[in-house]
């Protein structure tokens, strides 16, 4: 049997109409945003201070272009106040606290790299079988023989 055909529009699909509680965003938010990243605040401290979860925000930004596009700039702007404040510390906790935001602000430039280049010159084919093993096992055999080989630290031009 199929269902009754339906020849009106039901109230909450007519226009003007909306599903669900109504945001809570409002367009202000946007230089609000900035000014509390600019004095080093998370977005999820901004979120606290308007009195919102920290998931609402991140739905502003999906929803509204406007406020996605205010957080980008004050996340630049947060990193620049820890990076002032880092160079306005002296040695001890506050140096510290900022590298550690600044980590976690802005991974891609301020993470700790260390690379390790390895250098040999020893061929797969040239290994006993023995050593071979010693190599898959992970295990040092004492009568498997020494491989040579040199390693070196290659600094990396970003460090700090």
């Amino acid at each position: 049997m199929a269902p009754f055909a339906q020849k009106r529009l039901l109230a909450h699909h007519k226009p003007g109409y909306t599903t669900g509680r109504p945001s809570e965003y409002k367009p202000e938010y946007c230089e609000m945003v900035i000014q509390a990243m600019e004095r080093g605040l998370s977005l999820t401290a901004f979120a606290g201070s308007i009195r919102v979860a920290r998931e609402t925000v991140y739905q502003w930004m999906q929803a509204h272009s406007e406020f996605s596009d205010a957080v980008a700039r004050a996340r630049g702007t947060r990193v620049l106040w820890w990076e002032q404040k880092l160079m306005r510390s002296r040695k001890g906790a506050e140096t510290t606290a900022s590298i550690f935001a600044l980590r976690n602000a802005d991974p891609t430039e301020w993470k700790d790299i260390r690379s390790v280049q390895h250098d040999h010159n020893v061929r797969v084919e040239t290994l006993t079988d023995q050593q071979l093993f010693a190599i898959a096992s992970g295990k040092a055999l004492s009568d498997a023989g020494t491989i040579d080989a040199e390693y070196s630290e290659v600094p990396q031009a970003n460090e700090r």
